[in-house]
């Protein structure tokens, strides 16, 4: 004997797999990347910079500080809370960080994306401010190599944000004791 499928269930789940298809298809070329789901940033910088209040401190892979910095961002830019389309990090604010203020530089050996359902560039290198106006909102500006900077910061969830800052400061202190 033949069971009868339910033609109302299978009309269902046809309507929510078009759906989800279809937003996807959307996200992704909106934003140009078809992997725009994926909450993970496993790229390593070939060097991390930091601005801080004046002084420039430079981390290389194998450095101390290096792998606990380079672990907060990773964390903090895979899993975004939100996205600002019309800010930019403009040339003047880019050399007010660098010599006044705090600023991360994250540098890649090659341009990597962030995965993200928001239209954010993909960047060799990613511009966190760390204090003033920009980090109060927790914004990450990636640089394609255009100016401005960047358009479209990825805000950083508070806790992230906060251990991104703290991984930071503890470079920033070993590099001064040495």
């Amino acid at each position: 004997m033949k069971r009868k499928r339910n033609p109302l269930l299978r009309g269902l789940i046809w309507t929510a797999l078009t759906t989800m298809l279809l937003m996807w298809g959307v996200i992704s070329l909106t934003n140009g990347d078809p992997l725009w789901f994926v909450q993970r940033f496993d790229a390593q910088a070939t060097e991390i910079t930091v601005y801080w209040d004046g002084s420039r401190h430079t981390l290389s892979p194998g450095d101390a500080g290096y792998d606990q910095v380079m672990a907060a961002f990773a964390t903090a830019i895979a899993k975004p809370s939100g996205y600002e389309g019309g800010v930019a990090f403009s040339p003047e604010s880019h050399s007010a960080y660098r010599d006044r203020f705090r600023l991360l530089e994250v540098r890649f050996a090659q341009p990597v994306q962030v995965h993200t359902r928001h239209p954010y560039l993909e960047a060799s290198t990613y511009l966190v401010p760390l204090s003033e106006t920009h980090a109060s909102w927790r914004r990450a500006f990636s640089f394609p190599g255009i100016v401005p900077y960047s358009l479209g910061p990825l805000n950083m969830s508070p806790e992230n944000f906060g251990a991104l800052v703290t991984a930071v400061e503890s470079a920033v202190t070993l590099a001064k004791a040495d």
